[in-house]
Parts: C-alpha cells; structure tokens; sequence
C-alpha cells in the first residue's frame, strides 16, 4: 500500500495567524504505486494544460475543471482512497491548556473522573474554552514554546492566575469548584506540572503539523488494517521546517510496542502504526501521487472557506468525499460527540445498586484526592526545611 501526503495551513509555531485558523492534512491511497501507474496519465493532464506540473492555486477553478473528469476517471481507476484531517488551531490550544492544567495524574486538586473518562474531559474543554480568549490562549502558548524553563513557568503561572480570575463566569457550581482548584494548585504547585520541553522535536510535538500527522498515520495504518496490506512507502510532501520532526515521529510510531492500551470508559489506544514502511520526502515534480493531493487539499479547503466550486470539480470532490476517512479536529466535531454521549448518559437506565456503588467510588476518588494533595504538601515543605 502507498500513501501521498500533502498539507496546507502551516504557520509553524506561530499558531494565531487569523489568515489561517485551519490546518489540513489530506492523502491519497493506493494498494499500489500510483506514480508508477498512473504517473504518465497525469504528465498528459499537465500537457493538456500546457504545463509542467498540475498546482491547484496557479490552475484554479477554471484550469481545474478542465482535467476533473480525466483525473475522476483515473482515480477510479486506481481504485483510490482517501483521508482528510481537519485541525483547527484555537481548538488544539484549548485542549492543550487542558491537558496540561488538568491532567489528574499531574494536578493533584482535580478529580479523577474529571479528565481520565473522556466525555467529561471534552466537557471541560469546553466550559474553559468559554473562560478564554486569544490574549489568553496566546499567553499560554507562548509557556508551551519557550526555550527557557525559568521564563516558561513564569509565562504558565501568569496564565493561570488569568484564568483563575475568569472562573466565576462559569455557569455551574462544580465546575466552578473543579476549575478553582486546579488552578490554584497549579499556580501553588507549578513545579508538578510538565510545561516545558528541552528540545525543539518535543516543542514541535504540540504544533498542528504533528497533531495532524499522527491522526494522518492513524488513516493510513486503518485502511492498511482494512485491506489487508501493509505500508510500503508513504511519500510527503516536501516540508523543510519540520521535516526532522515528522520523519522522528514516524520512526516513533512505526515502532512501537503492538500491544494495545485500554483507558477509562472503554478507550483503546494503539500506539504502533504503519509498521515497516518507508518514509519518503518528495516533491509534487517528481510525484504524481502529490499533484493529485495538491489538488484535493485545494478543493477542501476552498469547500471550507465556503467557496464555490464548478460543476466537474464538485464532482470530484464529491467522490473523495464518499471514498475518505475524514478526522474533524473542532468544536464543532467534538460538540456533536458530546451531544450524542450526553443523550446517552442521561437516558441510561441505572439501578439503585449502581447508584450506591457510583457514589462509593466518588467518595474513594475525593478521599485519595485529598490524601495525595496532603502528602504532595508535606513532602515539598520538607525538602524546603
């Protein structure tokens, strides 16, 4: 199996550039070497136009409609497949400040449940997300990029007391009570939480390059599963910046342990991905593969900037939407998750047994919260003796 890979929406670390909120990975994938199939087919498309190579935003609608029902034809005759990625850039910082203000396992004052099973760690997301603005998030960022450790904890206890004193517009007692506390261990306590990283590949690893790349592997690693194949060679599209960055993560996954990991609530995680395949940087001249991911990338994200395509184009747009795996990164994603899960967990019929036993755990979770929180105290005051 071989998969082409292109992005657009990269601002490196510079994540609030409003001309681009979005980043969008796309693939296209082939249970054999579309470069060496089709590639003369698409050399033809580029001499119909009188061109070197087909560049979706040199062509344009115009230029496009052209070829869309040759390169239609084609795709189906290659029997391609799709994915798409969608990440969108406020939305990852949030769940970035989350996860690294609230993570139970590092921030002693919150509840276990709070972020360990996951529809009520979205709700979280969510309900910080409505404290934020992009003053705030900056802030934060900014703790999560910066080289120096003394200055990047400076940064995160700023942002923290920020937030801090935005909690009481929160709608509900509880999370009024969950947020406060958590942020006022964090800024007591900042030394417990994980916000600074040595190396520029760990930094990187927050960006939406990579959030982006790894569920770009997941995509490729379910087809893979699906037919029944394994990865041969997956080709990206050449990416100077972070192009260490991407071939480290893929050497990561590639390797990981097989053995799966179960989280709370029935979560089942994978780590190891696309096993044994061969990572290539490329070029769109030298890959036909990449031309047409060009082209689809180009359309997607013309279609979610409401724009409007021709009729040929819309058409083949529309066969690789019904061919494609599509990952949406969002609050909009995650609210019709939660929409659903909540509807669920509201009208799930519980007995009184349940009840009871649901209400004995919740007592253990506080009594082992506030032992922790107590032994973590004790232990710092007598290192500081």
């Amino acid at each position: 199996m071989f998969a082409y890979a292109d992005e657009t929406g990269n601002t490196g670390s510079n994540l609030f550039d409003a001309s681009q909120p979005q980043f969008i990975t796309a693939a296209l994938l082939t249970r054999s070497s579309f470069d060496l199939v089709y590639g003369k087919k698409i050399i033809k498309l580029s001499e119909k136009l009188g061109i070197d190579i087909l560049h979706a935003n040199e062509l344009g609608v115009g230029g496009l409609e052209e070829i869309a029902h040759e390169l239609l034809k084609i795709l189906k005759a290659a029997d391609a497949r799709f994915f798409i990625s969608r990440v969108d850039k406020m939305y990852l910082a949030t769940t970035k400040l989350v996860d690294t203000v609230f993570d139970s396992g590092e921030n002693l004052a919150v509840p276990w449940h709070s972020y360990n099973y996951r529809p009520l760690r979205l709700l979280l997301v969510f309900k910080v997300g409505y404290l934020l603005d992009e003053p705030l998030v900056k802030t934060f960022w900014g703790a999560l990029m910066e080289r120096r450790l003394t200055i990047a904890y400076e940064i995160f206890v700023s942002a923290c007391e920020e937030l801090l004193s935005r909690v009481s517009a929160l709608p509900d007692a509880r999370s009024r009570q969950i947020a406060s506390e958590a942020l006022k261990w964090a800024i007591d306590n900042p030394e417990a939480i994980y916000i600074h990283s040595n190396s520029k590949i760990a930094r990187n690893g927050h960006l939406p390059n990579l959030v982006a790349f790894a569920n770009l592997l997941d995509g490729i690693e379910e087809k893979s599963q699906a037919w029944n194949v394994p990865v041969d060679r997956i080709i990206h599209d050449r990416q100077m910046e972070f192009q260490k960055t991407l071939q480290y993560w893929h050497e990561m996954f590639s390797n990981a342990s097989p053995d799966p990991i179960f989280l709370p609530g029935g979560e089942r995680h994978m780590f190891r991905r696309v096993f044994g395949s061969e990572f290539v940087i490329s070029s769109s001249a030298d890959s036909a593969g990449l031309q047409v991911v060009d082209i689809i990338l180009w359309l997607f994200k013309r279609v979610t900037e409401h724009r409007e395509l021709g009729h040929l184009t819309g058409k083949l747009l529309l066969h690789v939407f019904r061919r494609a795996k599509q990952h949406d990164f969002s609050f909009e994603a995650t609210s019709s998750y939660l929409e659903g899960m909540m509807s669920f967990i509201d009208n799930a019929p519980l007995t009184e047994e349940q009840l009871r036993k649901g209400r004995e755990m919740l007592d253990l979770i506080e009594e082992r919260r506030q032992g922790q929180m107590l032994q973590y105290a004790e232990k710092k005051l007598l290192q500081n003796i």
